[in-house]
């Protein structure tokens, strides 16, 4: 028999993360994400990545 569902993906999420923010910094976030079509999730790695670019630069 055949599997059905969602395909696995290449290179699933393995690690979750939380983290607190404020209400203010929680709506800014938001905001840019509905913006950019981003999700939150997306708009925090995207975050990371910048920031590790900009680390290594110096």
């Amino acid at each position: 028999m055949a599997r059905t569902g969602r395909p696995k993906a290449d290179k699933p999420f393995d690690h979750k993360v939380t983290v607190k923010f404020k209400e203010e910094e929680y709506q800014i976030m938001v905001e840019y994400a509905e913006t950019h079509n981003l999700s939150i999730s997306q708009l925090i790695r995207l975050g990371v990545e910048l920031q590790m670019k900009h680390s290594s630069n110096q």
